[in-house]
């Protein structure tokens, strides 16, 4: 098994993540006020259009590029993806509410 593919694909997984999600929070705070009372559905937003950019991104490295090891790649980028959600709910709050000035 080729553990460093699949540390790498999580890194990965985790910074696209994360870009979208604050992409996404700095975006929305230029239209709407990003309050704690609507947080969440802001949030809901940012991680379906982080799901689709890791859809998209998968889509490309494994069946357009054809990376080696596709499924060990599939499954450090998805790991990576669920812990930037993670990150962004609990640890990032408070940047994320930050970006709507």
């Amino acid at each position: 098994m080729d553990i460093l593919l699949i540390i790498k694909a999580g890194f990965m997984g985790f910074a696209l993540c994360l870009g979208v999600l604050i992409l996404v929070f700095y975006l929305v705070g230029f239209v709407v006020k990003v309050t704690e009372k609507n947080f969440v559905r802001v949030f809901m937003l940012a991680a379906l259009a982080s799901f689709v950019a890791i859809d998209l991104f998968l889509y490309y490295k494994i069946a357009v590029v054809q990376v080696p090891g596709g499924p060990m790649f599939l499954a450090g980028s998805v790991g990576g993806w669920l812990g930037g959600i993670t990150a962004g709910l609990t640890n990032m709050k408070r940047l994320l509410l930050s970006l709507r000035r």
